[in-house]
């Protein structure tokens, strides 16, 4: 029997006129999903909801880059105002990667001064690590390295549909396909969104050299 579609529309045959551009990297892997399962007689199918719509912590899943954990912690190992506001950012985001947090209130729940936060901002954004799509809006976290999936609920792409809103599953690389695909995102953003991007080497540091007591005569 026919499936109701689930997840991104854009995989769903005739539901959005939204494609991926045949231009983007990720074009090849966004193909449109078949709404038709054919099972062999006599079989039947047990249908579950995906895993990021499991009961995970905050009931949902964060997919986090493991190799952008690491890299984090030796880039911004003499930045920890950084580090921090960049923690808990990532812990704050909605489903798709937005931030709806204010610097004041990031400053207050970090104990830091709003300017501090501001500064922390301005250096992940250009890093490529966030963007705010609008002045004084939620901030983008970058979601090729941080990514709370899940289910949110967006306008129809259909116009005059009667439905209001549809409940749609956050997929890493149908966003990554629209950061890539869109004009207003910035450069620095939409680089760390390909597929062959690289994050940059944190500055060496110079070790200290132990000092060495000579023996008394």
């Amino acid at each position: 029997m026919p499936a109701t579609p689930y997840g991104d529309p854009r995989r769903s045959p005739g539901t959005s006129p939204r494609a991926p551009s045949t231009t983007s990297p990720y074009a090849g892997a966004l193909r449109p999903r078949k709404n038709v399962v054919e099972l062999p007689a006599g079989h039947t199918a047990e249908v579950r909801p995906p895993v990021t719509a499991g009961d995970f912590v905050g009931k949902y899943f964060a997919q986090d880059s493991l190799e952008f954990l690491r890299w984090a912690a030796r880039y911004f190992r003499d930045d920890n105002e950084t580090l921090c506001v960049l923690l808990f950012m990532m812990g704050s985001q909605e489903v798709g990667g937005a931030v709806n947090k204010r610097q004041g209130d990031i400053a207050e729940a970090l104990g830091m001064d709003p300017t501090q936060v501001s500064r922390a901002q301005r250096k992940l954004k250009r890093l490529g690590l966030a963007w705010s799509p609008k002045k004084g809006g939620p901030i983008q976290l970058q979601p090729s390295v941080t990514l709370r999936g899940g289910v949110k609920f967006v306008e129809p792409s259909v116009p005059g549909s009667a439905t209001k809103k549809v409940k749609v599953q956050v997929e890493q690389l149908s966003l990554l396909n629209d950061f890539v695909c869109d004009p207003a995102v910035p450069e620095a953003f939409k680089n760390l969104a390909l597929p062959d991007a690289t994050l940059p080497e944190p500055k060496q540091r110079a070790r200290k050299r132990k000092r060495t007591m000579k023996p008394e005569a």
